[in-house]
């Protein structure tokens, strides 16, 4: 004896079977524990199997959809059935929660495989927003082989921060979707792979003309006042897909910093009719050069994926860029898959080198595809450009190729190939951090070919992957030399030389020990360290280049014995504290023809310096440019004569 269950789903289902006398075989296998004999049966689990059935709704107003009910834990598959809808707002298939709330996550590792999704009416720019394929607030979906065509919404992962362990969206077709193909909102760990997108949308111009969103939106779910922090798409994985635009709208958005923790994307296909591809980072549109710079889509291509025809969106050849991702998503749609209300879509598994988009072909391009370049460590003066196909050794002029190396263009010195490979010799190596890209045009004379004469494409400017380490700067005190000797009061020059093979210095800074006594950021690298005490003292600097990397030079020890005692009572300096005007009267003569005073601030820099004749008993100062603080003012001859501090106001 079975309990009936309200299934929303089901009666509507049952309704839709008796108006429109359409072939449904819906399963429900119920698995029931009993606790005791009344007049109601407690529910451990419930399978429920959803499957071989045609939906067609007409109603061109709001549609709850294919609506499972989700009161108690459910293992639910939803798989070979057809959906075709012209609703204006609501759903499809409405297999989760759209809030917080005791019926979230009782669809957890729900399978969603095999369907179609139709919608029949008219996207208008931004609205409507009929969600084709929902899930909210359930993790572990597994969302497979499942066919999308004119919805304006794709595939919706909602939550508050729930976090998947398994499961993904994969080899899907998502063709001519309105608005967005896959919104992850407040959904962490979202596996994104092997899809195949393809849109004719314009960039959003009018409410009604065009969209601003990507096809695949990336943000947190505050919709409910929640920390944007703790509600994230963080960790969300983009790799092997296929996105094919006519028009320049974002491919991939990203909307907060939140969502970027954890965010892959890489080893796909863009391709755009109109121009680069183009991505949403942060609120700011970028170019595939300007993302790929930002570190995403390195091992990605920008190349047309040559569809047979753009209903069933299958390459004429596979794509042989993908990443192998395990035995999860080992297996793919077959080129002859098709979508038939009670039948599985032929699948294909991949091979050793993985496909990108939905379909697996045998069948292998006769034309070489342009893989990607890259310029290792080992060899910083050679670009790498790789290809699927071995070519043959025809070697196109260097002029074929533009390198752009931070914007500016760097001389290609000879090409060479070896095997699938195209050998760049620059001008002059790469460095750690340069931004490099590469554009080809390929030759009518000694054009790029394969042995049987089938020629590479030209493509336009590509990103190429700098593998170059970052080499440590290099510093040496000069002076002084270790064990020089110094008397009270002491004033100690330093000196030191610095330089960084691959980048700029930014900064040294001087040390005595462990503690800093002064910097300078730029050359010559010099700092004068006064008013020393007598001791020993081990001196040393450090080096910092444009990539913070730190070098710290060999000690210097220097020793500092007491001196003559110098007379601080020799002069008067007044008004101190001064606002930088100031009088100095000396007591007596010096003995000297010449002597030198000098004034240096509390970091040691000498900031004024001139000359005091013999028979000079007063001077007046004007340093009101310097900045407030403490100064001390020293005159020398053959030795320290005087020391003097002073504040300026």
């Amino acid at each position: 004896m079975l309990k009936r269950i309200n299934f929303q789903s089901f009666e509507e289902i049952c309704i839709l079977r008796i108006t429109d006398h359409l072939r449904m075989k819906i399963t429900f296998i119920i698995l029931l524990i009993f606790s005791s004999f009344n007049s109601s049966l407690l529910f451990s689990q419930v399978t429920l199997v959803i499957e071989n059935t045609v939906v067609n709704n007409t109603d061109p107003g709001t549609w709850e959809g294919v609506n499972i009910a989700r009161n108690t834990p459910t293992s639910f598959t939803f798989r070979n059935n057809s959906v075709s809808s012209q609703n204006v707002s609501g759903y499809m298939l409405q297999a989760g929660d759209e809030l917080a709330g005791v019926t979230n996550n009782n669809l957890n590792s729900q399978v969603i495989t095999g369907n179609k999704f139709s919608w029949n009416g008219i996207v208008q720019g931004e609205g409507p927003a009929t969600h084709a394929l929902f899930t909210g607030y359930n993790i572990n979906s597994i969302i497979k082989y499942n066919y999308l065509n004119n919805t304006p919404s794709g595939i919706q992962m909602k939550s508050n921060g729930m976090t998947n362990i398994t499961g993904g969206i994969a080899y899907n077709i998502f063709n001519n979707i309105g608005i967005v193909a896959i919104p992850v909102k407040g959904m962490k760990n979202v596996n994104i792979c092997n899809n195949t997108f393809y849109s004719s949308q314009v960039f959003y111009q009018t409410p009604t003309l065009g969209v601003w969103r990507g096809l695949i939106d990336i943000y947190a779910n505050t919709d409910e006042g929640q920390d944007p922090s703790a509600s994230c798409s963080s960790g969300t994985k983009i790799r092997n897909n296929i996105f094919y635009t006519t028009h320049q709208i974002y491919n991939i958005a990203v909307y907060d910093i939140y969502s970027l923790a954890g965010f892959e994307s890489d080893y796909n296909v863009f391709y755009c009719e109109s121009g680069t591809p183009v991505f949403n980072y942060l609120g700011t549109s970028k170019t595939f050069a300007q993302w790929q710079a930002l570190g995403y889509d390195k091992h990605s291509i920008v190349v047309n994926p040559d569809f047979m025809d753009y209903n069933n969106l299958v390459p004429k050849s596979g794509l042989y860029i993908g990443t192998n991702l395990g035995s999860e998503f080992q297996t793919g749609l077959a080129t002859t898959a098709s979508w038939i209300a009670g039948s599985s879509p032929a699948t294909s598994d991949q091979g050793t080198i993985w496909q990108a988009g939905a379909y697996i072909s045998d069948a292998i391009a006769a034309s070489p595809l342009y893989m990607g370049s890259v310029i290792e460590n080992a060899t910083p003066s050679i670009l790498e450009m790789t290809y699927n196909l071995n070519l043959a050794n025809i070697i196109p002029d260097a002029s074929a190729f533009n390198v752009q190396v931070n914007s500016v263009t760097r001389k290609v010195n000879s090409v060479s190939i070896s095997g699938s490979n195209v050998l760049l010799t620059l001008e002059s190596r790469i460095t750690y951090g340069d931004t490099i890209t590469i554009a080809f045009t390929n030759p009518s004379v000694n054009p790029l070919q394969t042995a049987a004469g089938d020629l590479a494409s030209s493509f336009s400017s590509q990103h190429v992957v700098n593998n170059c380490i970052n080499l440590k700067p290099e510093v040496l005190i000069n002076s002084p030399v270790n064990g020089t000797t110094f008397k009270t009061p002491a004033m100690i020059s330093i000196t030191a030389a610095a330089s960084d093979s691959d980048g700029v210095i930014t900064k040294v800074e001087f040390y005595n020990g462990n503690t800093k006594i002064g910097e300078k950021t730029t050359p010559p690298y010099s700092f004068t360290w006064t008013n020393i005490m007598p001791g020993t003292y081990h001196l040393k600097a450090l080096a910092i280049d444009n990539s913070n990397a730190v070098t710290e030079s060999p000690s210097v020890d220097v020793y500092v014995n007491p001196g003559n005692e110098v007379n601080n009572e020799l002069i008067n300096l007044f008004p101190n504290p001064n606002s930088g005007y100031f009088t100095i009267d000396l007591m007596a003569p010096l003995k000297n023809q010449n002597n030198w005073i000098s004034v240096f601030n509390s970091a040691g820099v000498k900031v004024y310096e001139g000359v005091l004749q013999q028979e000079e008993l007063t001077r007046q100062f004007d340093l009101s440019f310097l900045d407030s603080g403490i100064y001390i003012l020293m005159i020398v001859s053959n030795e320290i004569l005087v020391v003097k501090k002073f504040i300026k106001n």
